[in-house]
């Protein structure tokens, strides 16, 4: 069973969004997949509770139940487990990255979310995970904004993700009817990007 750790101090930069497409293409995939939810405020709970599809499985985990919760999954078969982590300073995120084997990060493109990107990193690094940055919310046609990523991402020693995540009205839109953007557009830039980044990150984890 792989982990992954979708996590970033700075809220807003599209944390859940990212969780809940990428469990949906692991899913569609083929593989038994679990989103685990640990941020209060349970968006990724309450979309699940949207869905009419009964895949991924997304459960809402506390810091203390998470031990179980992963042990759980193992015993039942699961390929994948995607925990979608709060912002902020927690004891949520450490507990979701010592436990993963990737730590994803994204970031969007904006003075806030690069000044946060240290402590993420350094999370990442103390723990010993390895860590992928994502760039999201990016405007769509600006050439700038992945170069300025890549040169903050390099400060920080984290790979950059190949493809970028722009601002499309897809996710939002497809959130509201408890989808990813490749369910109600797959044949959208929205969904290209998002399978593109998870053909990447399965490789990256082989799985």
């Amino acid at each position: 069973m792989k982990i992954l750790a979708v996590a970033m101090q700075k809220g807003g930069v599209g944390k859940s969004t990212l969780s809940k497409s990428l469990s949906v293409e692991a899913a569609k995939a083929g593989l038994n997949t679990m989103l685990i939810d640990m941020d209060a405020q349970q968006s990724s709970s309450q979309w699940a509770s949207r869905r009419e599809s009964q895949l991924p499985l997304v459960k809402f985990s506390t810091e203390i139940e998470l031990p179980k919760i992963l042990e759980q999954a193992e015993a039942a078969g699961c390929d994948l487990v995607i925990i979608d982590t709060p912002p902020a300073r927690s004891t949520e995120a450490p507990a979701a990255v010592e436990a993963c084997d990737l730590v994803i990060v994204p970031c969007s493109p904006d003075i806030e979310a690069y000044e946060q990107l240290p402590r993420t990193a350094r999370l990442a690094r103390t723990t010993g995970k390895p860590a992928v940055a994502v760039l999201t919310l990016a405007q769509p046609n600006s050439l700038s904004e992945p170069e300025i990523a890549r040169q903050v991402f390099e400060t920080v020693s984290i790979q950059m993700a190949p493809t970028v995540i722009h601002r499309f009205k897809a996710h939002k839109e497809a959130s509201r009817e408890g989808l990813s953007a490749a369910e109600i557009e797959p044949d959208s830039k929205a969904a290209a990007e998002i399978r593109g980044l998870w053909k990447w990150i399965a490789a990256q984890v082989q799985l």
